[in-house]
């Protein structure tokens, strides 16, 4: 965590104070084009504009005035003291729509945070998977059995109780409708789920299965089981098309009013919320006590461009931003000293987010796509020095296997333990010679160029372990071996002009983006006649399951905070495989075949991660050394996130000396941060 350059950071800060300079006014006042936004449609939702308002008049009453934020009002006519405003990456087309079962549901838009039931959470910052619905869980002595203990004193927002019925529906509704994209993985391994008495479920399972809450709970982002009211769902005939536009949920918040264009929901916190998982969970699992009160109202708000959301941020009308650039983040702090992220010196950022950031081939496509001397060619032709310097200005940290997200944790666990056989891989270059890709030289470089003083150990943490070597005249020889000739300096596959596109995620993610954008231009000059497009949030996912690309930035790296790593692979067995075109059923989009890779994920399947330890480490190291090979991805830098928060009337966020949790406010274990805030005294 040392100091690098001052002068990038002072450029980049005069720069962009030149562009915020025109802002000005009152720091209190909102931007004129987010407040024309809310103010148009701030009548949606589940109460009228005048509701919101009484509210709002009645609250300024009972406020006591020594709040930062009194006496000022939101834009969706809350008082701003009781409301936590928190960017949302992008905008829904599917406004109104919080059936996480219906396809382009925007999960991440608040409603898997602050809404939905989980059977297990993640705490990240200890390694502890936790019950969140699921009080315990005792298998059989073969694990093809499965007794499973709901809590007790969770209720919907209606005021009926959260059991068993509910989660055995949930369930069957699953199996029974192969329009859900969990169903066939869910029918792979359960046979039955059924109702025991109110709190007791058995899940009889296909096959010993000792894993029940790493793969049907949640260990990172969030999950695909997301238990529903049984007494709202059963009523509806194809839950796969009902909206569910007034949801009754579990979690502590309920939709207030919503954008019907798609661009903010405003949650408000359950009158009954110690009734909510977060009440119920948060006490048996945090020791929260009934005056530690989260924020009575979220709002979640798509700011629009990166210019938009730094004025946002420095004129204090939103309190969390989801990523921004390190460019950014210096030069809003310069404007307002209350902004900050995980750290206040280089590198600034977390870099544990376990979602590394690439390039994915559709080897569902067939030739060149499913030729791993295509995909190793494709990586030589790439410079990791330029791309890092392109993403984040060299701050990340260097992910070499595919699909493992190389987190401090899973570095030390396991690119490290396999340094000398990546230095003793080779790659068949097709000419009778052979080439060893690997370089643990980039973060000496890296640290050289930034100016990084550290221990060789501290250069590795921030920097990485290594990456792969940028050799073009290696990558040369392995694309003419998948059939690919450059003729007058562009590349022809068959005798015909090779072209592809490459896709990114529009207005979000700028990690990949920018990973994306700079892949393509390197692999332009290499002589690819390559396009570049970006997509709508709604029609990404879609184009992910079913297979709808070439070359994306998607991030399907597997990872956790855990050694046994089976559950975030499971994806990558071979028999979920379903054509282009057709959703992927939870198996992975670029629907890459290896049957090595299937034949360990089913043995690791009916292995014990207690109980066969080594065991499983030996073959997890094994399938990591099949990715290597194959390269279905490639990885640039681990998960690396600015995530700036403001402290003008929030506080209590988790940071790098308050790490009580990662910094992921876009991931389901949100809501168990919010009893740590609170508004910030005037």
């Amino acid at each position: 965590m040392k100091k690098r350059s001052i002068a990038l950071l002072l450029a980049v800060a005069m720069l962009f104070t030149m562009v915020l300079s025109a802002c000005g006014g009152d720091s209190n006042s909102s931007s004129q084009g987010s407040s024309s936004e809310a103010g148009a449609s701030s009548a949606a939702g589940n109460e009228s504009s005048s509701e919101a308002g009484e509210s709002s008049a009645e609250s300024s009453e009972a406020s006591t005035g020594n709040k930062a934020a009194a006496g000022i009002t939101t834009e969706v006519g809350t008082p701003r003291e009781d409301t936590l405003i928190v960017e949302c990456q992008s905008s829904t087309d599917c406004a109104g729509q919080f059936n996480t079962y219906m396809t382009g549901t925007g999960t991440g838009f608040g409603i898997h945070q602050l809404m939905s039931a989980h059977l297990w959470e993640m705490q990240t910052a200890q390694g502890r998977q936790y019950g969140e619905v699921v009080e315990s869980a005792e298998p059989n002595e073969d694990f093809t059995e499965w007794t499973v203990k709901i809590r007790q004193g969770i209720k919907w927002s209606d005021g009926e109780d959260l059991n068993a019925e509910d989660v055995e529906f949930t369930f069957t509704m699953i199996k029974e409708n192969d329009n859900i994209g969990a169903h066939s993985y869910t029918n792979m391994y359960i046979d039955k789920v059924e109702k025991v008495d109110d709190y007791t479920v058995k899940f009889t399972m296909t096959e010993p299965f000792p894993r029940l809450d790493q793969c049907f709970g949640i260990t990172v982002w969030g999950c695909d089981w997301r238990i529903v009211p049984q007494h709202i769902y059963s009523t509806v005939g194809d839950v796969t098309q009902f909206k569910d536009e007034q949801p009754v949920v579990a979690g502590p918040y309920t939709v207030d009013q919503y954008d019907p264009l798609g661009s903010w929901i405003l949650y408000k916190l359950r009158d009954d919320w110690q009734q909510s998982t977060l009440g119920v969970v948060g006490a048996a699992e945090f020791g929260y006590t009934a005056d530690q009160v989260p924020p009575k109202y979220v709002w979640f708000r798509y700011l629009g461009d990166s210019t938009t959301k730094q004025m946002a941020m420095v004129n204090n009308e939103v309190d969390i931003l989801c990523e921004m650039t390190l460019e950014e983040l210096t030069a809003m702090n310069e404007m307002n000293d209350k902004i900050d992220a995980w750290m206040n010196e280089f590198p600034y950022a977390n870099a544990d987010d376990p979602g590394a950031k690439g390039i994915v081939f559709n080897c569902g496509l067939g030739a060149p796509y499913d030729n791993a001397d295509f995909r190793w060619g494709i990586c030589l032709a790439l410079d990791i020095d330029s791309l890092s310097e392109n993403i984040f200005s060299g701050a990340g940290r260097a992910a070499p296997i595919p699909l493992l997200n190389n987190t401090n944790v899973m570095q030390e666990l396991y690119t490290i333990p396999m340094t000398e056989w990546l230095e003793n891989f080779e790659l068949d270059l097709g000419d009778g010679t052979k080439f060893k890709p690997y370089d643990t030289g980039y973060a000496e470089r890296m640290a050289q160029k930034l100016g990084y003083e550290g221990t060789e150990e501290e250069k590795i943490n921030a920097f990485g372990a290594g990456w792969w070597k940028h050799d073009e005249e290696a990558a040369t020889k392995l694309l003419n071996k998948a059939g690919l000739e450059k003729v007058d300096g562009k590349w022809q596959y068959e005798g015909k002009p090779f072209t592809f596109e490459m896709s990114y995620l529009a207005d979000s993610e700028f990690q990949v983006g920018r990973g994306v954008q700079a892949a393509f231009n390197q692999l332009q000059a290499f002589g690819f006649d390559c396009t570049i497009t970006s997509k709508s949030s709604s029609t990404w996912s879609v184009d992910d399951t079913n297979g709808n690309y070439q070359i994306a930035g998607y991030w399907p790296s597997g990872g956790n905070y855990l050694k046994d790593i089976y559950r975030p692979f499971t994806g990558f067995d071979n028999t979920l495989i379903q054509p282009v075109g057709q959703n992927s059923q939870g198996g992975y989009g670029g629907r890459w075949n290896n049957q090595r890779v299937t034949d360990i994920l089913h043995e690791m399947a009916n292995l014990s991660p207690e109980k066969d330890e080594d065991k499983c480490y030996e073959l997890a190291t094994e399938m990591l050394q099949e990715f290597v090979k194959d390269m279905p991805v490639i990885n640039f830098l681990s998960g690396t996130k600015f995530v700036p928060t403001n402290s003008t009337y929030w506080q209590g966020y988790p940071c790098f000396d308050d790490p009580y949790d990662g910094p992921w406010w876009w991931w389901s274990c949100f809501k168990y941060m919010l009893p740590k805030f609170s508004a910030v005294e005037g």
